[in-house]
């Protein structure tokens, strides 16, 4: 099983959390990155979360607050030490010579050493839960936070609008513009 291909059997309103890398104080610990209070008034706009066919052209309408969003997906992205420590691991599993070679992680173990750290889940969690979300069991590789409302909901949340597009005569539901979430959340702001 390859647990690093994409779910396509759902609407994704994909959702990219930057949290701060710290080093880390011994192996498989991950230090909490959520370091300030979750504060709705000070916002970032996540850029380039925004599908490249929601264009004004294929705009139809914007859609009622009740429509169900069902397994909408919060992917959390790991600091730049658990990316470089993954990448090291990568090619450790791939090379004959290495401690590490064909050994493989489970998905718990993987979410330990790559995941962001549980204080940091609740923290997000708890956020997701106070807008009236309801979340699925959490990923055991912890990197994806499955969550189900409405699009009233992924509006007063994320400051964007869910409408309908029309492209190739298919209906699509999608984000008419990059979501927003609290600063306290993401440390690192795309390049503009």
């Amino acid at each position: 099983m390859n647990y690093f291909s994409p779910r396509r059997r759902f609407t994704v309103l994909a959702v990219f959390l930057v949290l701060s890398g710290l080093a880390f104080a011994q192996p498989g610990y991950v230090p909490p990155r959520i370091v300030q209070p979750v504060d709705e008034g000070q916002r970032i706009k996540l850029k380039g979360n925004t599908h490249s066919l929601a264009r004004h052209q294929f705009d139809v309408t914007a859609a009622p607050s009740d429509l169900p969003m069902e397994r909408m997906l919060l992917i959390l992205k790991r600091s730049q030490e658990q990316e470089s420590a993954l990448l090291k691991l990568l090619d450790d599993q791939q090379d004959k010579s290495s401690s590490s070679y064909h050994k493989w992680l489970t998905p718990e173990q993987f979410g330990q050493e790559f995941g962001p750290a549980d204080a940091d889940i609740l923290q997000v969690t708890t956020w997701l839960r106070s807008h009236g979300f309801k979340l699925a069991p959490l990923s055991k590789g912890r990197v994806t936070i499955e969550f189900s409302g409405t699009a009233g909901q992924v509006q007063e949340t994320f400051h964007t609008q869910i409408h309908k597009y029309n492209v190739g005569g298919q209906s699509h539901w999608a984000n008419a513009s990059d979501p927003e979430i609290p600063a306290a959340l993401a440390w690192l702001k795309a390049k503009e």
